[in-house]
């Protein structure tokens, strides 16, 4: 994800709870400069500041990043066991066939 990104989902976030940069600035001890430096994409902050904002925003970082951890999926698991046997030939079409699923997602 870029610094753009990252920024524009933390301002997003941070107004979507009513917080003002400087109240945040100033309860993760980080200068509103910096605070502002981060939320216009042209720095990333550090792992230590990103998670303060997360702590204080209450927000989840793997949904942050999307990050979807999935245990037991067993649907996943007898697709990736099934596509360990295809051919070459299969495989491409596979491939192919979740690059139009994701294009129309």
């Amino acid at each position: 994800m870029d610094k753009v990104l990252i920024g524009k989902k933390l301002k997003q976030i941070r107004i979507s709870r009513g917080i003002s940069q400087e109240q945040l600035s100033e309860m993760i001890s980080l200068s509103p400069r910096q605070m502002s430096i981060i939320e216009t994409g042209n720095s990333y902050p550090s792992l230590d500041t990103f998670i303060r904002i997360a702590e204080k925003l209450e927000f989840n970082i793997n949904e942050f990043f999307n990050i979807d951890i999935k245990k037991g999926d067993e649907t996943r698991d007898q697709v990736i066991e099934q596509i360990k046997t295809l051919d070459k030939k299969h495989l491409y079409l596979v491939s192919d066939i979740i690059t139009a699923i994701e294009k129309n997602s």
